[in-house]
């Protein structure tokens, strides 16, 4: 039997799950869904003079949050292993608990046995037109799956693409090797000069790329008169490095650059086994700049390859 969704009746299904839970539309948000469980400022803790006491904000409902891109469902897996270690982020776990994750996916899925899916309580995935197929991955999901507008079908038409699923992009390929992109990337801060310093060129150190990408969560604290609130930092601001001595380990526009890339590819894999980077290409999108990680990392690895070549003749 196959669950299935009208296109239609989408927005009445969640008309119904708002009657128990807050639903926020995700589909159309340029920040990630990090947000919504880490936000770019919030207040950690407020202290009451009269009594004393310090308060930490609470969060009271279970909320949805519909329309994540598979890999923003991907990251979120991610980010959750990330703020369990070393020690449990409790502002963030207090959201995530509550939160509740439905994917949409505009194109097919690959299911198992072939491979793994992204993560999330529930994926709706189109299968033709006018309808979709409903995934149902975890208990959370199956809670919201007792829905009337969800039916179930013993035959239902899934539409055919043309090579079966969609194509790989290039940078997603790069990622299932994610040593190799660590080792390439280390070797070109000492081995390839020239990549850093046209990008420092290019660069405006602003941040964007680490507000809009879902796996980047640095942050500072600030404490003010009774409270204390933390928000989102990003290794290419120019004071992200510095220390209260006033000496800064990242002084250069072209070291903070790389230690961006150094985070996502190389730190990540000797932590995690993995880059943290799923391809979104949000920080693409959104680089006033228009640099391309997927471009930076090809010509890496050419250059790579020519010094390999050179070295092995």
């Amino acid at each position: 039997m196959v669950q299935v969704l009208e296109k239609k009746q989408i927005n009445d299904f969640l008309a119904e799950l708002g009657k128990k839970f807050e639903i926020i539309d995700a589909r159309n948000d340029i920040l990630p869904p990090k947000q919504y469980f880490f936000p770019p400022k919030e207040e950690i803790f407020t202290f009451d003079k009269k009594s004393a006491r310090v308060s930490i904000p609470k969060i009271k409902k279970d909320f949805i949050i519909f329309g994540l891109s598979l890999p923003d469902l991907e990251a979120m897996v991610q980010l959750d292993e990330i703020m369990r270690k070393p020690q449990e982020d409790f502002f963030y776990f207090q959201r995530r608990n509550r939160a509740y994750l439905i994917g949409l996916s505009e194109d097919p899925i690959c299911l198992p046995p072939v491979c793994a899916l992204p993560g999330g309580d529930m994926i709706l995935e189109k299968i033709n037109e006018g309808q979709y197929r409903v995934l149902t991955l975890t208990d959370k999901g199956k809670k919201i799956a007792k829905s009337r507008f969800l039916k179930s079908f013993k035959n239902i038409e899934i539409k055919k693409y043309p090579d079966g699923l969609v194509p790989m992009p290039t940078l997603k390929k790069m990622l299932l090797d994610p040593e190799y992109l660590s080792d390439i990337v280390a070797w070109s801060w000492k081995n390839d000069a020239k990549i850093w310093d046209d990008l420092k060129d290019i660069c405006l150190g602003c941040g964007i790329c680490t507000y809009v990408c879902p796996l980047c969560y640095c942050f500072s604290v600030e404490d003010r008169n009774a409270s204390r609130c933390r928000q989102w930092d990003a290794c290419t601001l120019p004071n992200f490095a510095k220390i209260s001595s006033g000496f800064n380990f990242h002084k250069t526009l072209k070291e903070r650059y790389y230690n961006w890339f150094f985070h996502k590819f190389v730190r990540a894999y000797k932590e995690y086994g993995k880059s943290q980077c799923v391809a979104c290409g949000r920080c693409k999108k959104y680089c006033p700049a228009g640099i391309d990680i997927e471009k930076v990392l090809i010509n890496i690895k050419e250059d790579y390859e020519k010094y390999l070549s050179v070295a092995k003749s």
